[in-house]
């Protein structure tokens, strides 16, 4: 079972035959039933639920600016996108996030990327979005945005209960980071993780400056997750958000909210 279970949702074309039919016109009539049985409110949305050409179109739905208000305090970080956080002060200790004993490899993580070295020992914001949830993403902080860049082949879960077993996952698969030049000149780093069901992201910004709260990009159809890497001593996070992540419980929260205030 695991064995079949293992082939299907790590391969890749499943996820893009599964995201074909999600765009395909006959996937409209799937809008309303999923609006009712998981109480999404339509309220929110910029479009009216039957102006979606299909499924695809409705699941990365924009909203209307006010039902996502951004943070206006100029010291805050805030959450790049709705879901179940959870955050820890130092991501050197992020092997206590799903299970000890479990090693997260920041440089394997970034691609092996140089900009690791100044992300040794800060602070790391995972972002767990699920089918119901809004699938833009938004920069958590002011800041000079530089080119996504792909690394990662596979798309296994990124649940709780999957990364239990596995941490790695969120190494191993697809993955785009995208690196920020702060205002004090340190580098930190947004990644968008793919996973199952989820075969691509689309990114909507052009790499330059970029204020908090802006649109980075939008998920297609499944579970996915944003990771927000910071350096060390950037941000002072809110100390409900850090008790409950240090208890293995993920924090739900919209976008926009903060996460913590900048501590220079």
């Amino acid at each position: 079972g695991k064995l079949i279970t293992k082939l299907i949702v790590k391969n890749p074309i499943v996820s893009r035959l599964y995201g074909w039919l999600m765009s395909r016109p006959s996937s409209r009539k799937k809008i309303r039933p999923f609006i009712e049985q998981y109480k999404v409110d339509p309220s929110e949305f910029l479009d009216p639920p039957e102006t979606y050409s299909d499924f695809n179109a409705f699941f990365y739905r924009e909203l209307k600016p006010e039902s996502r208000p951004i943070d206006d305090c100029e010291a805050t970080v805030v959450f790049p996108a709705d879901g179940r956080h959870l955050a820890y002060p130092n991501i050197q200790k992020a092997d206590t996030i799903y299970a000890k004993g479990q090693i997260f490899n920041l440089e394997q993580f970034l691609g092996e990327m140089s900009l690791a070295h100044g992300l040794e020992g800060g602070t790391v914001l995972i972002s767990r979005l699920c089918p119901v949830d809004y699938h833009r993403f938004h920069a958590p902080f002011s800041g000079v945005a530089m080119i996504p860049q792909r690394v990662g082949k596979s798309l296994y879960s990124v649940s709780p209960l999957a990364l239990s077993q596995k941490l790695e996952y969120l190494i191993e698969n697809r993955r785009w980071i995208i690196p920020f030049k702060l205002k004090d000149g340190r580098i930190a780093a947004v990644v968008v993780i793919g996973a199952t069901f989820v075969g691509s992201a689309e990114f909507t910004f052009e790499p330059g400056f970029v204020e908090k709260g802006q649109e980075l990009g939008y998920f297609l159809f499944g579970g996915s997750c944003v990771a927000t890497v910071m350096p060390p001593g950037y941000v002072q996070l809110d100390k409900s958000l850090v008790e409950q992540s240090q208890n293995g419980v993920e924090s739900y929260d919209l976008m926009g909210r903060p996460i913590g205030v900048c501590s220079r």
